[in-house]
C-alpha cells in the first residue's frame, strides 16, 4: 500500500491521513482512461488514494494499468440492465466499498452508476460517504423511443442514493433539476469532461509523413470518424453517404473498435468503397490524425456531448454531424458545422460534396470551429469539477496544491 500525506495549508500543524476516492464505470480503457485521467491525477496530487472499479476492456499488449490509479479492481458490468452478471458485480462492489473508508465515490455510465450507488447506500448512510453521479447522456431525451421511460424511472429512483448529479448538456441539466426537485441532491452542469484544446491545436505533425504511413495519397481529401463502432454511432449513414460520391481522391478514415466492426467492414465491401475506407482500429495518436482530416463525420443517434468532434474542431476541422442533444452544445449549423438528421444519407453526401467543392466555406467553418471549442477546454472542466469536489470534501480551493493542467500522454 502506498501512503500519501494530505496537506492543508494555513493550519498550525500538518494533518496526515489516508483518504480514499473511488471511481466506478462500466469499462476502464474506453471510459476511465479516455475521460477521467486528469481527475484521478487531481486527486493524487492533493493527497488522496485513488481506486477504480471498472470492467477490464484492455486488449492484448496493453499494460492493464490505469494512470494515477493506486488500485484497479476489475469488475465485469453488463450493459444490459437485466443480466445476471450485474448481480455478481453488485456483490463484488459492495464488498470493496465496505472494506474501505471512502471519502467520495464518483459513479459513471448508466448501469455501473446504478449498481455503484445502490452498493454504496449503506456507507453513505452510516459513514456519510459522498456519492456523486455524472451522467454522460441520459438514455431518455427529447425524441427518444417510449422504451426510454424505463431509464427515466430508474434514474429517478436512484436520486435518494445520490448527493450530487453532474450533467454535461443543457437538456439533461433541465431534466435532472426536475427529477431532483425537493430531493437532497444537488444538480450541476459542466462543459463535459474536457478536451486539451491547446495541445491538439499546437500538436506538431508531419502531414505528409503521416499520410504516407497510413497509406493515403498526399493529394487526398480526408474524411474522419472517431468513435466506438456500435449501432448508436450509426456509421452506416456516413459509409453510405461516402459511397454516393464519385471523387476518387476522397478517403475515409475510421478510428475505433466495437461490436459492429465486422458489419461496417462488410458494408464497405458491399458498397464498393473498401479501397478508400481505412479502418485504423483503436488509436493512441488521434491528436495527430485529426490534423490530416479535412472533414469530421459524426452521424450518431444519441450523445451526451461527444468529445471526438470537439477534438477535431480543436484542430480546425469542421464537422458534419447529427442535429441532436449534446452535439448542439458546440455545433452551430452553418457556422462551424453542418447539422443533419442522423439517418439523412443524401444530406450527409450533399454536405460532403458542398464542402469538398467550396473551399472558401470550408475555411470559414474551420476558423469558427477553432473558436467554438474554447469553453470545452480541460482546464475549464477541471476547475468546475474541482469546485464540486471541494464542496463535498470540505476543502477550500485556495488550500489545494496547484500545477499546470495537462492531459496525460
Amino acid at each position: 500500500m502506498q501512503w500519501y500525506q494530505y496537506y492543508l495549508i494555513g493550519r498550525d500543524e500538518i494533518m496526515q491521513k489516508t483518504k480514499y476516492i473511488l471511481y466506478i464505470a462500466t469499462v476502464a480503457k474506453k471510459h476511465i482512461c479516455q475521460f477521467h485521467l486528469p481527475y484521478l491525477k487531481w486527486f493524487q496530487n492533493n493527497g488522496f488514494i485513488v481506486h477504480v472499479c471498472a470492467g477490464d476492456d484492455f486488449e492484448a499488449g496493453d499494460s492493464h494499468e490505469i494512470a494515477y490509479c493506486d488500485k484497479f479492481y476489475p469488475i465485469e458490468f453488463s450493459r444490459s440492465p437485466f443480466s445476471p452478471q450485474n448481480a455478481k458485480a453488485y456483490r463484488q462492489l459492495k464488498e470493496i466499498i465496505s472494506a474501505h473508508d471512502y471519502e467520495l465515490i464518483h459513479c459513471h455510465t448508466p448501469v455501473a452508476s446504478v449498481i455503484g450507488r445502490f452498493a454504496a447506500k449503506q456507507v453513505r448512510k452510516n459513514h456519510h460517504t459522498t456519492v456523486l453521479y455524472t451522467t454522460h447522456g441520459f438514455h431518455f431525451f427529447h425524441g427518444a423511443p417510449k422504451s426510454s421511460k424505463l431509464y427515466y424511472l430508474v434514474e429517478k429512483l436512484m436520486i435518494p442514493c445520490t448527493d450530487g448529479l453532474i450533467t454535461i448538456n443543457r437538456e439533461d441539466y433541465e431534466a435532472a433539476k426536475r427529477m431532483c426537485d425537493g430531493k437532497n441532491c444537488e444538480v450541476y452542469y459542466i462543459h463535459g469532461m474536457g478536451v486539451d484544446t491547446e495541445r491538439i491545436r499546437n500538436m506538431p505533425v508531419s502531414k505528409a509523413e503521416l499520410k504516407q504511413r497510413l497509406g493515403i495519397p498526399q493529394e487526398a481529401f480526408v474524411l474522419l470518424s472517431v468513435s466506438e463502432l456500435n449501432a448508436n454511432k450509426n456509421l452506416k449513414t456516413s459509409l453510405c453517404a461516402f459511397a454516393k460520391l464519385k471523387y476518387r481522391n476522397l478517403y475515409y478514415l475510421i478510428c475505433g473498435t466495437g461490436d459492429m466492426q465486422e458489419n461496417y467492414h462488410q458494408l464497405a465491401e458491399k458498397l464498393g468503397i473498401s479501397d478508400r475506407v481505412i479502418f485504423l482500429g483503436y488509436r493512441y495518436d488521434i491528436f495527430e490524425i485529426v490534423h490530416i482530416a479535412d472533414l469530421f463525420l459524426f452521424p450518431s443517434l444519441r450523445e451526451g456531448l461527444g468529445l471526438s468532434p470537439i477534438e477535431a474542431m480543436s484542430a480546425g476541422v469542421p464537422i458534419i454531424a447529427s442535429d441532436i442533444r449534446g452535439v448542439q452544445e458546440y455545433a452551430v449549423n452553418g457556422k462551424n458545422s453542418i447539422l443533419l438528421s442522423p439517418n439523412d444519407i443524401d444530406g450527409f453526401a450533399n454536405a460532403i460534396d458542398k464542402l469538398y467543392s467550396n473551399r472558401e466555406l470550408l475555411e470559414y467553418l474551420s476558423a469558427n470551429a477553432l473558436e467554438s471549442v474554447k469553453p470545452f477546454d480541460i482546464s475549464d472542466s477541471l476547475q468546475a469539477m474541482e469546485q464540486i469536489y471541494c464542496k463535498y470534501l470540505g476543502i477550500k480551493v485556495e488550500e489545494l496544491k496547484t500545477e499546470e493542467t495537462v492531459m496525460p500522454v
